[in-house]
């Protein structure tokens, strides 16, 4: 049960930190799809059946600095989680050792 939440808080965290860089693939393949340009410095028309994508278009775009931050987030945490699960690993193996002293 424990290695189930594990893994999952480990898959949550990884799909939650790259979340925001599929707004950027999904900005670049409607920019293609549509054949606008895709500009990071000012926000270009993109006109489309009517429709002006240009600010869906860079607001998908700007989903890039969340996604920086959230990357480094999920760094630090999965150096933290390292860290404890190491100490917890050499915790029980301490433990198991030393009990095999005193069974003898």
């Amino acid at each position: 049960m424990l290695l189930r939440f594990r893994s999952f808080m480990i898959a949550f965290s990884i799909v939650l930190a790259l979340a925001p860089f599929s707004g950027i693939a999904a900005a670049a393949l409607l920019a293609s799809t549509l054949g606008c340009e895709i500009n990071d410095a000012a926000m270009e028309p993109c006109t489309a059946h009517g429709i002006d994508f240009g600010p869906l278009l860079t607001d998908l775009l700007l989903t890039a600095s969340l996604g920086q931050i959230a990357f480094l987030i999920l760094t630090a945490v999965l150096v933290v989680w390292t860290v404890i699960e190491v100490f917890a690993l050499l915790a029980r193996t301490w433990q198991r050792d030393r009990g095999a002293v005193v069974k003898r």
